[in-house]
């Protein structure tokens, strides 16, 4: 038999390196995990797609702590109490400081930027009135931090910043930077608080702090809600499931190597090759992406299963053979085995597609690492093989199947019923939104703040596009006065607090006028010449108080948020080019079926692509006889789902690449196996154990993501496997 000496010094050195690499770029960058179903979101999406990810991101980093009691005094003095026990990755959005930096700013253009009030009497000439508005805001509550200037006496800076949507939220108040609102008879405290953008990137991170919050809320009965409440309850509730079935995963799999193969030196020796080919796979999309999302994260984990089928099948195969290099066609087999994998997952890059390139990346990176170290280190590891039991109750699955005499019919017309009733009754699932359920105290917090803020209905994200960003605000402007027209109000908008440069130019002009008409009466210094418009940039970057609306800017797009109960009204936009309306769960549910549609076209390319790499190296007939069991068991994951109305979602699609990875394996050593063989059965009936060990049991997680693909992944293999003896002796040679 030729032999093949791969244990070489340098697949070792490159081993070594690519190892060493990747613990170095996991060192220096650390794991950044992506968690918001908005940054599935494509990259080349536009301007208008990426304000929605402006705004899923600022989104991602705010959390809002609501307190109820019987009287304002109660809850102010809970809310400032609670203030100040906060965990320092979190600092408040409306504090004194933070709305101190933003008055700094806006005193500066205090002459150009006047609420409508000051507009009108502008206009008018009514300079009494502009001094009784000055002694009426002076004499109702205005935050210390907002308070007028010694040469801004009427408050222009202070009426236009109250009058913003920063600060004048329905049945919310600021008071001493706490938002306070009454509601059903009781009094809330409303404390917007934002996440550090590096805790909010670190999934772990965000965990820890985020557990300290609700403990400290939970001493004071608040309540919590915002995206990163949501992150880390279905982190944490999903990482509390898979934790208990991955001990169990992890016991069975022990139990199951120590029965076979009696050594702890073996197994010590997988569970070290497994943990290498993780760390470089990630290292390696942490180096070429820049950070993980967590479904990539979790798609990547399962990958264990196929690459702990190629130890399996080493050491089979050297227990029957005293040299511990690996023979010729045991390097064929995993190397074609491997090959159809890499082949599915390479494809994942043609969908432009950052999430499936992630997965691409893991994926990939994580099987060429596996092969190489078993490859490079296991000839010399197991200089002496190990003792192997119950070879004879791997013969007794599908005995019956591999002496029929028309065997290799039996998966085809397998496949053939179940895509057919897949055809006639399967649905479609691409809603994200159905795969994570709030428990019913974050429900019952989200609820109330969206009437505290007049956002009950929902809202509806309306998208201003114009040539420039000067074009943006006018046009914004322009959308507001149609607003007002057809009754909306307490909608949100960039312009409402930073005026075109136009309008600014317009109320500089005002005041200036004003001035020079009533220069005895109006004690005003105004500059002579026109010192220039604020920029919304400018404004923007200020203070962390105004971080919910840098997500509504992106220079020549920018959204505008209006509440869900005035869309009916809405209708007297559609004639307008430059405004549109856009659903963000729509566009999030029409980009994950566009990727369900691209994998699942893939899958077909990928099946002929093998096929015909079959083909080549051991004939059409054999090809088909390996493909047989492969294409009956992703068959009937599309099967079973229809059979009892179970829609088809992206998971299951890919649940179907590690099917076709995993049933290529079995059938391409049952292909090999000969009658008087019994260790292939052997190798390829402890793969199938290990490999439903890992992911049958996710099959039982409250998490939808990873229970649709352990369930489509259970019912894939177990059909290629229990259908791979009909592949039996269809290689001659």
């Amino acid at each position: 038999m030729i032999k093949l000496n791969q244990g070489g010094v340098v697949l070792r050195v490159v081993a070594g390196i690519l190892l060493l690499g990747a613990v170095l770029v996991l060192s220096l960058r650390g794991v950044r995990v992506q968690t918001n179903l908005y940054d599935l979101l494509p990259s080349g999406g536009g301007d208008a797609v990426r304000s929605l990810e402006r705004m899923a991101e600022a989104g991602s980093r705010q959390v809002n702590v609501l307190l109820k009691g019987e009287s304002e005094e109660v809850v102010l003095d809970s809310a400032l109490a609670l203030c100040e026990k906060l965990p320092p990755a979190l600092s408040r959005m409306t504090d004194d400081k933070a709305l101190a930096r933003m008055s700094a700013v806006l005193q500066a253009y205090r002459f150009q930027l006047l609420s409508a009030r000051h507009r009108e009497l502008l206009r008018q000439g009514n300079t009494e009135a502009l001094r009784d508005e000055a002694l009426t805001n002076l004499y109702s509550f205005v935050p210390l931090a907002l308070y007028p200037v010694d040469d801004d006496p009427y408050g222009f800076a202070t009426s236009f910043l109250l009058e913003s949507p920063l600060l004048n939220k329905k049945n919310l108040e600021l008071h001493q930077g706490i938002m306070l609102g009454r509601l059903d008879d009781s009094w809330y405290a409303c404390i917007p608080l934002m996440i550090a953008e590096e805790t909010a990137a670190s999934l772990s991170l965000l965990q820890q702090e985020m557990s300290q919050l609700a403990e400290l809320c939970g001493q004071t009965g608040a309540l919590l809600c915002g995206a990163p409440v949501h992150t880390w309850k279905a982190s944490s509730s999903s990482q509390r499931a898979m934790g208990g079935l991955s001990v169990v995963s992890v016991l069975l799999v022990v139990a199951l190597f120590l029965g076979v193969f009696v050594s702890l030196r073996g197994m010590f020796i997988m569970v070290l090759t497994l943990a290498a080919s993780g760390v470089i796979s990630l290292g390696i999309a942490m180096l070429l992406h820049g950070n993980v999302h967590i479904l990539a994260l979790v798609f990547g984990c399962s990958l264990v299963g196929i690459s702990s089928d190629y130890m399996v099948h080493y050491l089979v195969a050297h227990h029957e053979d005293t040299d511990a290099r690996i023979a010729l066609p045991l390097l064929r087999a995993l190397l074609l085995g491997m090959l159809t994998s890499v082949l599915g997952y390479s494809t994942f890059y043609l969908t432009g597609v950052g999430l499936l390139a992630q997965i691409a990346t893991v994926s990939v990176s994580g099987l060429l690492s596996a092969m190489l170290l078993i490859v490079a280190f296991y000839p010399r590891v197991y200089a002496r093989h190990l003792p192997v039991r119950l070879t004879s109750g791997a013969l007794l699955v599908g005995a019956c199947i591999s002496r029929w005499r028309f065997r290799m019919l039996l998966p085809w017309l397998l496949a053939g019923v179940m895509l057919g009733l897949s055809f006639w009754k399967l649905a479609v699932c691409d809603d994200l939104r159905g795969f994570y359920r709030p428990d019913a105290e974050l429900m019952e917090a989200e609820k109330q703040f969206a009437r505290l803020t007049g956002m009950e209905q929902g809202v509806v994200t309306l998208v201003v596009s114009g040539e420039s960003a000067e074009e943006n605000l006018q046009r914004q402007e322009m959308l507001a006065h149609m607003l007002e027209q057809a009754g909306v109000e307490n909608y949100t908008s960039v312009a409402s607090l930073v005026p075109s440069a136009r309008r600014q130019r317009e109320n500089f002009e005002m005041v200036r006028e004003l001035v020079a008409a009533h220069a005895d009466e109006v004690p005003l210094r105004v500059p002579d010449e026109w010192p220039g418009a604020l920029l919304p940039d400018e404004l923007l970057k200020a203070s962390s108080s105004l971080s919910s609306l840098i997500a509504l800017w992106n220079g020549n797009h920018s959204v505008v948020l209006v509440p869900g109960k005035y869309r009916a009204r809405l209708a007297v936009l559609d004639s307008v080019p430059w405004v549109a309306a856009v659903d963000r769960f729509a566009e999030l549910k029409n980009e994950i079926g566009k990727w369900r549609e691209q994998l699942m076209l893939l899958l077909g390319v990928v099946g002929v692509v093998v096929l015909a790499l079959l083909s080549y190296c051991y004939g059409f007939r054999a090809a088909l006889g390996i493909c047989g069991p492969v294409l009956a068991g992703i068959s009937c994951v599309f099967g079973v789902l229809a059979a009892f109305g179970v829609p088809l979602t992206l998971f299951h699609v890919l649940a179907c690449y590690l099917i076709l990875g995993l049933g290529c394996d079995y059938a391409i050593f049952r292909a090999s196996q000969q009658d008087s063989q019994t260790l292939p059965a052997l190798a390829v009936g402890i793969s199938f154990l290990t490999s439903w060990a890992m992911f049958g049991v996710l099959a039982f997680t409250s998490f939808s993501v990873t229970c649709d693909m352990g369930l489509a992944v259970s019912i894939g293999l177990t059909v290629a496997y229990v259908l791979s003896p009909a592949a039996r002796g269809a290689i001659k040679h």
